[in-house]
Parts: structure tokens; sequence; C-alpha cells
């Protein structure tokens, strides 16, 4: 398929993107505008939404000064439902076990599914996987951190 050829998207389509984040960037800073921001080493209750804030309206304004730029846009490609289904999945499989299950059981089921939404992972290597996440993660969480997290249910 040659340029020319390409289904192209509207200007006001390209620019509904990034211009969404900016509008969500600007929403957080002016909620949280009254909150004192403090300074970088007494932080205030306003200083990481403000932070927040002005990253999304920067990530946001560069979204959409790459997509003006890209004048001859084509459609992407359909969504990768399996990737996103597994993706969020480990998420609330997550969520789910971490309170009753520990942290172990949580990282490792969350990283598990998660691994299994690219199609090319063998069951071996997602599982080696799994288990060295799941080690560094109980590493860094609990051991380094001494978070009050339970390793292994409550």
């Amino acid at each position: 398929m040659q340029d020319t050829d390409r289904p192209t998207i509207s200007l006001w389509r390209r620019l509904i993107s990034g211009a969404t984040v900016i509008v969500f960037g600007a929403a957080m800073l002016g909620i949280s505008w009254s909150y004192p921001t403090g300074s970088v080493s007494q932080m205030g209750p306003g200083f990481m939404p403000h932070v927040i804030a002005i990253g999304l309206m920067i990530m946001g304004a560069a979204v959409l000064l790459a997509d003006l730029r890209d004048a001859g846009l084509s459609k992407g490609a359909p969504p990768h439902w399996r990737a996103l289904i597994l993706i969020s999945a480990s998420v609330i499989v997550f969520g789910a076990v971490i309170t009753r299950g520990g942290l172990v059981p949580a990282m490792f089921g969350a990283v598990l599914i998660s691994t299994l939404a690219n199609s090319r992972t063998s069951i071996e290597g997602t599982l080696v996987y799994s288990a060295v996440v799941t080690l560094c993660g109980w590493l860094l969480f609990i051991v380094a951190l001494g978070l009050p997290i339970s390793a292994f249910g409550r």
C-alpha cells in the first residue's frame, strides 16, 4: 500500500488525544491549586498533584505536537485484545489477591498473567520470569524497604 492509499485521520481527531490530556492536567492543577505546595525537602499536600498535573500537560503538548507534525497519520492497527484483556486482568488479580494472599502470590499471579499477553513467550520462560520478578519485589518491598505488607496471607 502506498502512502497516498492510506486512510488518514482528520485534523480534529488528531487534536483530541493531546488536548484531552492537557485538559485533564489543567483540571487537576486547578483542583489542587489551593493546596500548599511546600518545597522539595518539605513537600506539602499539593506538591505531587502539581507535579503530576504539569507533567500531564507537558506530555499532552508533546502528543499534540507529534500528531500535528505527522500530516499523513494513518489509522492504526486494530487493538490487541489479548494484551488489553490480560494486562487488565493482571491488575485486577493483584488487587484481589494482595489483601488475603499477600505480596508474593499477588505479584506472581499478576506478572504471570501479564506476561501471557505476549503470544511468543514460552510457559517455562513465563514461570521463570514471574518467579524472578516476584523474588525481586519481595526483596525490595518487604526486606529492603520494610513495608508492612504480608508476604503470604494474613
